[in-house]
């Protein structure tokens, strides 16, 4: 721990170590199963019986607004039968799901699900993976651990956070007090072995989410036991890689699962262990792309360089790179639940994670005449006058700051409680509270390598501590409104509070660990409060016809903003978002179309969080307005035994939509949020979903969709500084919206070889797109590029059974491949090479 201010040391007073709280949780665990235990003693013979009952599906909120022929829909279909699952053991089917999973209510809105046996078959180590061959959906995972993995959903972008929505169990994981690369999910905060199901909501068409659904939603549902169960799972993976100059090695990593759950009586509990330790490709290289000049001046001669183009065709050097990323994560939590009716359950959800990030040697590959690293001379390159490092003749500039070393440290704390199910005959509740808050987050940066012998021993000091968001909604449905069975009915309240408070120190001396007073005119806080009200009427006016009529109300206040050192005046503002679907369902057939208009307001990171470090500057803009959206779907959909096969045509209209403009690139880059007047994205959308094709031993998931995402209207020109200092004016009408590829397709298929052995291959496609939104980025596999890649993957299990300790007990072995056919691409960054995966899991 660094020698920080008084401010600094305070907040170390309440941190909670990882021990300590594994401990506490383990406490409280054996306390709940001795207390349970003495249940039973009461009640010997009721367990059996409640779990009967239990195994019936059970009323629920999320089955509210869809009628008996919704509720049987293939669209979206319960664990039991969900597309892709098979009669055959599955390891994980020892762990018994508590009736079947509740389907989705947002029949309003297209919409997947993923069963448990799906992510079983896929190379999955974190949360995120599960998800990455669902349609239209795109998870910039840069590597196993990734805390920056973003989503991006239909058209919005990776980097545009603030339009996607994950929830698991009703406890909100999306992030919205950032934007960008750092406005990721807490996707580490639910292990991948916790869940049941994934629903994935497209589009913002019913009145139950915020305008941050323009994307669309995850929904994961994680696992309560029905019986006492064990389970456990490790992991090795390694990935052997070789890329630019001196940039190769051999970079592993492993994970651990562990659980217990028990089921007696009215009560149940899950406690589980989630530790992750991996190690990335580098993530970035040093690269002078200010243009190459001939030698003048002062200049030493190297060798190492590398070559290249960058994005934008100017002939460059890279010079290094950040060396590997060392991540460490360890997350436990407690479930507890109670039945206080067998059709009402509330459960308690308590999770800690402990996160770290080291990147301790960026690597260097330049040496001068006499052996020796060259590190560079400490002069800036911003007005192109000096270059003191000559390759092949040619001369560029290297900036020592980025040789820093830099190690970041987080810890989250999340509770949450939720009611759900049935509280009279025909009215349904589902009511969650949850509160997540960073207990620490420090990220210190060193600017110099150790070996320079120009090392300054400064750096920087970057802490998050006061980040947290509380949120509670409440939902109540009813199948008969007033009694009256063609009428349903959806309606609630939400609430939600987001809390910012960034501050930034230097470093009088990094190896001393001797920090200096907390720059003022870097502190950046803010706070968000949004209250909304919200109603759907679903009207069955004729045999399998259907119309749905909603709306939702918020009333959004930004306040206490501070922003480079200055107090910001509060906002406020308020929308209503109508709703609107109309629905045919005949036999086997589905034809819907869906509307919706969405508001999205802008977040924290947005309006107040401006951001320096020795290579970019980030300016926030506390004026944006909020995203207005008019969004449709169309969709057509034909059930097939064990499947479906669907096609959406989806349009998106937004006005001032809220964007992150690169201003100057090169040595220093700049960028600013700012609002874009018009903005269009149509789309078509292929799914085709089935188990046991024809009757053989095969599944086949398979996803196309193609997008057409471009400016309408880009207000005036705008002016963005070229890497050689250059002004280029330009105008964003007609450009292509960054980030979003034309053309994206998955595929998941299965081979059932036996009962116990199965093998599964995978495809994941996506077109290249633009990273700079004047769309002057036109060369691709280069660092900085956003590259169009197909990747296969490939993962083969066996399961056997046996008995273990008196009790039966199933087995899993796997060995699998991604990137099987070792592509090299970017994502601004590198995507992970060739990646081997060994694989077993316990459960009993």
């Amino acid at each position: 721990m660094k020698n920080q201010s008084e401010t600094l040391e305070k907040s170390a007073s309440y941190r909670l170590p990882m021990r300590s709280l594994l401990s506490t949780a383990v406490l409280l665990a054996i306390t709940s199963n001795l207390a349970i235990a003495e249940t039973q003693k009461k009640s010997t013979g009721n367990t059996t019986k409640h779990a009967a009952k239990n195994a019936e599906p059970s009323k629920s909120a999320d089955q509210s607004i869809a009628n008996d022929s919704q509720t049987e829909s293939k669209q979206v279909l319960p664990e039991s039968t969900a597309v892709g699952s098979s009669t055959k053991d599955e390891v994980m089917e020892e762990m018994v799901i508590t009736g079947e999973v509740a389907k989705d209510s947002h029949f309003t809105s297209p919409s997947t699900r993923l069963s448990r046996a799906e992510i079983e078959r896929q190379n999955a180590q974190t949360t995120e993976e599960a998800v990455k061959y669902q349609p239209s959906l795109q998870i910039r995972q840069r590597y196993i651990g990734d805390p920056n993995g973003v989503l991006g959903i239909r058209g919005a972008d990776m980097f545009s956070t603030a339009r996607n929505m994950v929830y698991a169990d009703g406890l909100p994981l999306h992030n919205q007090l950032q934007a960008s690369f750092n406005g990721a999910p807490r996707w580490s905060m639910v292990g991948p072995n916790e869940i049941d199901a994934v629903d994935v909501v497209y589009g913002p068409f019913s009145a139950e989410y915020s305008g941050n659904s323009i994307g669309g939603v995850v929904n994961i549902k994680t696992h309560m036991p029905m019986k006492e169960e064990y389970y456990g799972e490790t992991s090795y993976f390694v990935q052997p890689w070789e890329n630019i100059g001196a940039d190769g090695g051999t970079f592993d990593g492993n994970r651990q699962y562990f659980s217990y759950g028990n089921r007696l009586d009215k009560w149940s509990a899950l406690l589980s262990y989630n530790r992750l330790e991996a190690e990335s490709q580098p993530m970035s290289y040093f690269i002078d792309n200010t243009g190459l000049r001939n030698p003048t001046g002062v200049t030493t001669a190297v060798n190492g360089a590398v070559p290249t183009l960058d994005t934008r065709g100017t002939p460059s050097y890279i010079y290094g790179d950040t060396g590997p990323e060392l991540v460490n994560t360890d997350l436990v939590k407690l479930k507890v639940g109670y039945d206080i009716t067998p059709d009402l359950q509330a459960i308690f959800t308590g999770a800690f994670e402990e996160r770290t990030r080291k990147s301790e040697k960026p690597r260097n590959y330049l040496t001068s005449a006499n052996g020796n690293a060259y590190y560079g001379d400490n002069t800036t390159d911003s007005n192109n006058s000096t270059r003191d490092a000559v390759f092949a003749g040619r001369a560029f500039n290297v900036q020592n700051t980025g040789f820093g070393p830099s190690d970041d440290e987080r810890q989250t704390m999340q509770i949450g409680m939720q009611l759900k199910g049935a509280i009279t005959d025909t009215w349904d509740i589902d009511t969650t509270f949850s509160y997540l808050d960073v207990i620490k987050d420090e990220r210190q940066s060193a600017f110099f390598s150790p070996d320079d012998p120009r090392n300054r021993n400064s750096g920087q000091l970057q802490v998050f501590d006061d980040f947290n968001w509380k949120n509670y909604d409440l939902k109540l449905s009813t199948r008969e409104f007033l009694g009256w069975k063609p009428l349903e009915f959806l309606g609630g309240y939400h609430f939600d509070n987001y809390n910012m408070n960034f501050k930034q120190f230097s470093y009088a001396s990094y190896s001393a660990d001797r920090i200096g007073a907390e720059d003022l005119t870097r502190r950046n806080q803010g706070e968000v409060t949004t209250n909304a009200m919200f109603g759907q009427f679903a009207y069955h006016f004729a045999p399998d016809w259907d119309l749905t009529l909603g709306a939702r109300y918020e009333w959004w206040l930004a306040s206490s903003g501070v922003g480079r050192g200055r107090d910001l005046p509060d906002r406020s503002d308020d929308a209503i978002s109508p709703k609107a679907s109309l629905g045919f369902e005949p036999a086997n057939w589905k034809f819907r179309y869906s509307f919706g208009r969405a508001y999205r307001f802008p977040v924290i990171a947005e309006m107040y969080q401006n951001s320096v470090s020795p290579t970019s500057v980030t300016t926030a803009n506390e004026n944006l307005k909020a995203e207005d959206g008019w969004h449709h779907n169309f969709m057509i959909e034909y059930g097939l035994d064990n499947g479906y096969v669907r096609v959406n045509v989806f349009r998106d209209d937004i006005r001032n939509t809220i964007q992150q403009v690169r201003r100057a690139s090169g040595v220093f880059t700049e960028n600013g949020f700012q609002n874009i007047p018009a903005t269009s994205t149509t789309g078509v959308e292929l799914v085709y979903d089935q188990a046991r094709v024809l009757d053989s031993d095969f599944d086949l998931n398979f996803n196309a969709t193609w997008m057409n995402a471009i400016v309408e209207d880009g207000g005036p020109d705008l002016i963005f500084t070229e890497a050689s200092g250059s002004p280029t004016r330009y105008n964003l009408t007609g450009k292509e919206r960054i980030r979003l590829p034309e053309w994206r397709f998955n595929a998941l298929a299965t081979y059932h070889i036996s009962e116990a052995w199965d093998t599964s291959m995978a495809g994941r496609y996506t077109s290249d797109s633009y990273n700079d939104i004047d769309n002057g980025d036109h060369v691709n596999n280069v660092f900085g590029s956003q590259d169009g890649f197909f990747f296969l993957d490939f993962k083969t299990s066996y399961r056997f059974k046996y008995d273990l300790l008196g009790k039966p007990a199933k087995s899993r072995i796997s060995f699998g491949i991604n990137n099987l056919t070792d592509k090299t691409a970017y994502v601004f960054h590198p995507y992970p090479q060739r990646t081997f995966f060994l694989e077993g899991a316990i459960s009993f």
